[in-house]
């Protein structure tokens, strides 16, 4: 088994170090794997390199390496010292460097729609504070990402302000609308893995597509900070199911496939803000970002299956595992 970390390719957002801490470290230009992974640790890897928004993590022969299911610990001195170490500063943003020649208005709605769906942070911290008051790491942990959310609509819309964009009085606090969360609280960290991968493959494209400067260095941020939730939430979710009664794990893993499957569906079966996001980008008044939802798509599928220890490989894996997991045959 050999892991390596491309140096010239990683950008630093410190969601392998989060995963697996001891298996990688963050430098100051990149991060790199100090060690092979021991046996509880290998779920981890296979979610890193899944998760790594530039794919810079490279795992050879770990597919057929058997996972242990040991409980997951997770602690939030840990990870709020893993945050410090990767985040950007407002300070940061060079606003000289703007162009707003290089803005068009299909750039300036599909930021809009990022900045408006950026806006649930809000109300869906008040909802992970309330569904999880008795995790005291999580609920700590939540400081650290409101925190950092937090910060995406501000520079989104300063951007869009910047550049000439007209936005309405009413339009961050509509943005903080949420749909409620899903009874199942494991069902709801799943569906936040899924939203953080796919918001940092978004991001992560928009800032390679950008043909405004500043933009793509605020995109290539954002895409980072996503990323790292992503790691978060994958590990709080993984304790929850290691630390589940046999019968309770079985229940949280169909839970956890039928929200894939949900997510598969698209927003009109996962209302999920990012779903909803992404749904109206299909909309030719909004343009495209060219996201290539299907390599998204089998990415998620693969971050996923490495949390449930399930064989999701392809769409067409969904139905018959879950079938099977409710069956008590997986």
């Amino acid at each position: 088994m050999s892991i390596d970390v491309v140096q010239g390719q990683c950008v630093r957002c410190g969601a392998c170090a989060v995963l697996c801490p001891g298996v990688f470290e963050v430098g100051s230009v990149s991060s790199h794997a100090v060690r092979e992974p021991t046996p509880s640790e290998r779920v981890f890897v296979e979610a890193a390199r899944w998760i790594c928004p530039s794919d810079a993590v490279r795992v050879s022969s770990l597919e057929d390496a058997p996972s242990s299911r040991a409980i997951v610990d997770v602690s939030f001195d840990e990870l709020a010292r893993s945050a410090e170490r990767v985040r950007w500063s407002l300070e940061s943003i060079d606003w000289r460097d703007l162009d707003p020649a290089r803005a068009p208005a299909e750039l300036r709605a599909v930021v809009r729609e990022m900045a408006f769906s950026e806006n649930a942070t809000y109300s869906a911290t008040q909802r992970f504070l309330e569904a999880f008051f008795d995790d005291i790491d999580f609920t700590q942990w939540m400081s650290v990402w409101f925190y950092e959310e937090t910060r995406h609509p501000h520079v989104l819309t300063e951007w869009l302000r910047r550049v000439g964009e007209s936005l309405p009085s009413d339009f961050t606090l509509k943005g903080r609308v949420s749909t409620p969360f899903m009874r199942s609280l494991f069902g709801t960290l799943v569906t936040n893995v899924i939203s953080e991968v796919t918001a940092a493959q978004a991001y992560r494209t928009l800032a390679r597509q950008s043909p405004e400067p500043v933009l793509a260095r605020i995109a290539e941020h954002i895409a980072r900070d996503e990323a790292r939730h992503a790691a978060t939430f994958y590990r709080f979710a993984r304790k929850h199911l290691m630390s589940a009664t046999p019968e309770a794990a079985r229940r949280d893993r169909a839970r956890g496939v039928e929200v894939l499957q949900s997510w598969l569906g698209g927003a009109q079966t996962a209302t999920h803000p990012v779903a909803e996001m992404l749904e109206r980008f299909e909309d030719a008044e909004h343009g495209s970002l060219g996201l290539g939802f299907g390599s998204v798509r089998t990415r998620v599928l693969r971050v996923v299956g490495s949390l449930l220890d399930l064989p999701l490989r392809r769409e067409e894996d969904v139905a018959p595992t879950l079938r099977a997991v409710l069956e008590g045959r997986e």
